[in-house]
Parts: C-alpha cells; sequence; structure tokens
C-alpha cells in the first residue's frame, strides 16, 4: 500500500504555501499511485497527481482548488524514465524541464522546454506542464508535431494512446487517470525545425506568440500557443503551408486565415499584433526550413 502521511499541513509540506489540511501519498510505482488515488476518491479527498507541485500551489493559495489528497508521482521510476526504445525516445512526466532540455533528445523540445530560468526549470515537470491549467501549455507543441504517443495509467489500467486523441485545447484524461510518459519516433526527433518565442518584457514572460516548425518527409507541421488562447497544431495551416500552388509570400497570410479561431485580445496584446507577430514567425519559418533542405 503507498505511504500513507495523514493530515499533512502547510508548515510540514515541503512547498510550504498549500493552506488546507491534506493527505499526502508517496507512492513508489504505478500500482501505488493509483491505489492512493482510488482510495482517496473514495474518501471524498479529491486527489491530485502530484510532480513539480509550483502550479498546484499556486492555484491552492488562490483557493482556486483544495484538493483534500496529493499523489507525489517523482519516485516512480516510468515517470522518470529518458532513453531509447527501440525507434522511440521515452520521456517520462515526472522529468524536470531542465532534464528534458539539457537532454537534447529532441532538439526542437530541448528549445520549447527554455521557457523560463534555469532554477524554474529544475521545479517544472513536463507532464505538469502539459496537463496543467494554464493556457499555454509550450512543451506540448513539439510532442503534437511529432505524433507522439502517451501512455497512461489509472483504474481501468493502461493504455498508449496518440497524443492527438487526448489533446483538444487541453490534455483530456479519463478521472483518475495519470500521464506516465510521451513517446515518439526517432526520425521525427532529427528532422529540420524552426522556433520562435514573443513575449511583451522579457524572455521570461508569458508569451503572446510561440510558434514550432518541424518538417517530416519535405513537409512542414506547425503548432501554436498564446496567439489563441489555447496550444493547437494548425493542421489547417499546413496544408496552405505544403501548397506548391500557393505563392511563397502569400502563404503566412493564407495559412492564419485558414486557422477556425480568432485571436486572443487582453490586456497584453491585441489580435492584429498577435496576427503581425504569427505571419512574420511561419514567414521565417518557411525560409528557414527552404534552406535547409
Amino acid at each position: 500500500m503507498a505511504e500513507r502521511l495523514t493530515k499533512i499541513s502547510k508548515n510540514i509540506y515541503p512547498h510550504n504555501m498549500i493552506p488546507n489540511n491534506f493527505t499526502y501519498y508517496r507512492p513508489a510505482n504505478l500500482a501505488e499511485a493509483i491505489e492512493a488515488y482510488t482510495m482517496a476518491e473514495k474518501d471524498g479527498l479529491h486527489p491530485l497527481y502530484l510532480a513539480g507541485g509550483t502550479e498546484i500551489t499556486t492555484f491552492c493559495r488562490q483557493g482556486t482548488i483544495k484538493p483534500g489528497a496529493l499523489i507525489d508521482i517523482k519516485r516512480i521510476p516510468e515517470c522518470l524514465r529518458l532513453d531509447e526504445d527501440g525507434d522511440e525516445i521515452v520521456f517520462g512526466s515526472a522529468l524536470t524541464l531542465n532534464e528534458v532540455a539539457e537532454s537534447g533528445s529532441y532538439p526542437l523540445l530541448s528549445r520549447a522546454a527554455g521557457i523560463v530560468d534555469h532554477t524554474v526549470r529544475n521545479r517544472l515537470t513536463l507532464g505538469g506542464n502539459i496537463a496543467g491549467r494554464l493556457p499555454y501549455r509550450e512543451t506540448v507543441l513539439p510532442f503534437l508535431l511529432a505524433d507522439s504517443l502517451v501512455r497512461l495509467a489509472g483504474p481501468g489500467g493502461e493504455r498508449v494512446v496518440p497524443l492527438s486523441d487526448l489533446f483538444s485545447k487541453r490534455l483530456k484524461l479519463a478521472p483518475g487517470e495519470l500521464l506516465v510518459q510521451l513517446l515518439i519516433q526517432k526520425e521525427a526527433a532529427v528532422g529540420p525545425w524552426y522556433y520562435r518565442r514573443d513575449v511583451t518584457k522579457t524572455r521570461l514572460d508569458y508569451p503572446l506568440v510561440m510558434a514550432c516548425f518541424l518538417s517530416i518527409n519535405g513537409l512542414i507541421r506547425m503548432a501554436v500557443t498564446g496567439a489563441y488562447g489555447f496550444p493547437l497544431r494548425a493542421r489547417e495551416a499546413e496544408a496552405v503551408l505544403n501548397d506548391s500552388a500557393v505563392r511563397l509570400t502569400d502563404k503566412p497570410a493564407r495559412a492564419i486565415a485558414a486557422i477556425p479561431y480568432s485571436f486572443s485580445e487582453d490586456m497584453r496584446a491585441g489580435g492584429p499584433y498577435r496576427q503581425m507577430l504569427l505571419e512574420r514567425s511561419i514567414a521565417q519559418a518557411l525560409g528557414e526550413l527552404r534552406g535547409r533542405e
């Protein structure tokens, strides 16, 4: 049975900033993690899986969430894995963004994971960034472009499914399901790529527009976050980018026009400004990737 420590207070819990008492589980394997979730859910504790904990801590302080149980997955071997398995590269969900960025296993992912300074990246985890509540979820973009698979575990057992089947604006998991790993083909990881991130202040700010491009078998794939309020793989835009009948100079505007969403409007930037940034990113990506190929 998972190690159970009851009613850990905010002064005892390592993050030291969660204002409500909660039950803390520290499972050593996936079976214990799922058992802990099932037990806590049965007790009405509204459990959450915990890795880095930065986002959970923030939302607890704001009163947005009040979990009665936290299940720490940082000791689970499968969630810490970073290696190759046949033709695939395996990324565990509890890896820190530093571990992901510094591995160099997937250069576009390494670039996308460098979203904050080195110290903060030691706390943020891959799974927390992808499955979290913040609208940006930058590290999901390279996985969407690479047609990643995801390994999940939950009360109903384990399964491996395409990320695209579960990710629509956010990651949609079944109740009690845990993101264990993300898997990509090695050949996708070495494809030509382009990355651009535009912010209002410094490179550590949330992105107004962040765009990733990956070329596989001569076809360009495109994914964006910040521009529309949620991450997406822009398949409609890809059709335009890879259409030889469309003039190169016309592709940025026409690719954006093909995306069926409106640009975000907020205090940080208006929609027209975000559109200009994305058009610039597309134009630069086309030039860069054409040059590499």
